[in-house]
C-alpha cells in the first residue's frame, strides 16, 4: 500500500517518460556514490536489474555489478557496467575510481540522516574531480527515505515544489553553499517498486535535459 499523498505512477507513465529519452542514456556509465545507509545498493540494483533486493546488507568493499539490461514492461535500457562501493570515509579511492569512469554521477543522501558538513565535503571533492574532466559527468543529488518524512508524504502534487524548496534551503543549502554550480536535486523514495520508478523516470529526465 502507498502511503497516503504519494501519487501511484502508472506503468504507462513510465513506458511514456523513459521512451523519449531512452536513447540519450543508453551504454552509460552511472555511479552511485553517498554515505552509509542512503540507499546506494537499492538504486543500483532496481537500475541494473528492475527489482528491489530484498534484504539489505551494508556494502563493505566495492562489488562489480556486470551491465545488465533493465526491463520495466517494454522499456530496455543498457547500462555498463560498474562497481556498487561502500559509503564510509575510506572508501575514496574507490569513490574517485568511479568518478573517474562515470557519465553520470548519483550522489544519494537520507533525508532522515543529513549531514551537512559531509555533504559538503563530499560534493566538494565530487566537484573538484569533475573540473579535471573532459567531458565533465552529470552530477545529480537524490534525496531518498522521503517516504519517512510525514509532511512529504501529506503534501499534495500540487505543493510539492515548495515543500522541496522548503527541505533543500533547511536541510541542504550548508551543504551546497561552496559549490561553483549546484546540481540538480530530487526528492524521492525506494521504499518500493512504484516508488523507485517514480524517482528513477525523475531522474532521467532530468539527466537528459
Amino acid at each position: 500500500m502507498i502511503a497516503a499523498g504519494v501519487a501511484y505512477w502508472k506503468p504507462d507513465e513510465i513506458k511514456t517518460a523513459w521512451d523519449s529519452l531512452i536513447i540519450s542514456l543508453k551504454g552509460k556509465r552511472v555511479a552511485v556514490l553517498g554515505e552509509r545507509n542512503v540507499g546506494k545498493t537499492v538504486l543500483l540494483t532496481f537500475l541494473v536489474s528492475g527489482k528491489l533486493p530484498s534484504e539489505y546488507m551494508q556494502t563493505m568493499l566495492p562489488e562489480k555489478v556486470e551491465g545488465k539490461r533493465l526491463a520495466m514492461g517494454d522499456l530496455k535500457l543498457d547500462l555498463k557496467e560498474t562497481r556498487d562501493v561502500p559509503g564510509g570515509h575510506d572508501a575514496i579511492e574507490e569513490w574517485k575510481a568511479l568518478h573517474d569512469e562515470a557519465d553520470i554521477v548519483l550522489y544519494l543522501v537520507n533525508a532522515q540522516q543529513v549531514n551537512q558538513q559531509r555533504i559538503r565535503r563530499d560534493l566538494e571533492k565530487l566537484e573538484s574531480w569533475s573540473k579535471a574532466r573532459a567531458p565533465q559527468p552529470k552530477l545529480v543529488v537524490i534525496v531518498t527515505h522521503m517516504d519517512l518524512d510525514p509532511t512529504y508524504v501529506t503534501t499534495p502534487a500540487s505543493g510539492l515544489g515548495h515543500f522541496r524548496d522548503r527541505f533543500v534551503k533547511l536541510n541542504l543549502d550548508a551543504g551546497l553553499s561552496k559549490l561553483t554550480h549546484r546540481p540538480p536535486i530530487i526528492l524521492g523514495s525506494l521504499v518500493n517498486r512504484d516508488q523507485a520508478a517514480k524517482l528513477v523516470a525523475t531522474l532521467i529526465k532530468t539527466v537528459t535535459a
